[in-house]
């Protein structure tokens, strides 16, 4: 058996490997940190669900409580995020499954 035959032996996979945030779901799931893992999906999915262009202006910091602390660029694009929030609440309770989410606070 030469050298690239018996490297691909020893690297075959019984499954595809997962990405780390996958795997910290499952463990989370595991350990029964749901709301924890949920938390983390929160502010996994917050660039999907505000888009590429306010998520270069908006960065996530925190959640505590249900509360989600975004760090924006300046005052206008808090003022326009306060007008999109319960639509950014919305989608982002769906994706998570939940009502995770009670509250965004833009700062």
């Amino acid at each position: 058996m030469d050298f690239q035959t018996n490297l691909n032996a020893t690297m075959s996979y019984t499954r595809p490997p997962r990405h780390l945030d996958v795997a910290l779901d499952a463990l989370y799931q595991h350990l029964k940190f749901d709301d924890t893992a949920d938390e983390f999906r929160a502010v996994k999915l917050w660039s999907d669900v505000v888009g590429a262009h306010i998520a270069r202006v908006s960065e996530v910091e925190k959640i505590v409580n249900g509360v989600l602390f975004v760090k924006v660029r300046n005052s206008a694009w808090r003022n326009e995020l306060t007008f999109k929030k319960p639509g950014i609440l919305s989608q982002l309770n769906s994706r998570i499954g939940r009502d995770l989410v009670k509250e965004i606070v833009f700062k």
